[in-house]
């Protein structure tokens, strides 16, 4: 189980890059058209939809390397014990807004494939396609965020907390402000 929930992660993670990517491949085609007078007609459109993509597929990885905002200098000031009643409350307040957006976003897309919703700029397409990877990006985060309050729950260090350590011990401070 371990093995798929972390394939998991580093599958969608690897979704968000390739949707970087796509914004530049996208971007880049558009200006070199351009050039040549030819315009690329919903460039916009889509790169606006992939950007939410990007933004929300590699969110669980994010949370398990540790590289999302979170409040560990304050946690760190508690013992073990009290800390770990912190991050459980954190991860169970999480885990609640994590179910909630996901669950929104799924009902989103449902009600746009329902009602046949288009994209209102040049291209009409079904407006549920660009909203998929959002909604599976938030379904993903939601599954991480459970994964770790069960982590956390059974006794071990937060993979989040682990990650930053080994960072660290590797003389990487490069994500510390």
């Amino acid at each position: 189980m371990r093995k798929f929930l972390d394939s998991l992660y580093l599958g969608a993670a690897w979704l968000g890059a390739f949707a970087v990517f796509a914004i530049c491949a996208i971007m880049m085609a558009q200006a070199a058209l351009r050039l040549n007078g030819t315009l690329l007609r919903g460039a916009d459109d889509v790169t606006a939809w992939v950007c939410a993509a990007a933004a929300f597929l590699p969110l669980a990885a994010t949370f398990k390397r540790g590289e999302l905002v979170r409040m560990g200098i304050i946690v760190e000031r508690f013992s073990d014990r009290t800390a770990r009643w912190i991050e459980l409350v954190a991860l169970a307040l999480c885990t609640a807004f994590g179910a909630y957006l996901a669950y929104w976003l799924c009902n989103m897309v449902y009600e746009s494939f329902i009602f046949d919703e288009r994209g209102q700029g040049l291209l009409p397409i079904p407006i549920w396609i660009p909203q998929v990877p959002v909604a599976i990006g938030a379904i993903v985060l939601a599954i991480a965020v459970v994964d770790e309050f069960f982590r956390v729950a059974s006794g071990l260090v937060p993979t989040y907390v682990q990650q930053v350590r080994d960072r660290h011990a590797a003389g990487d401070y490069s994500g510390e402000v």
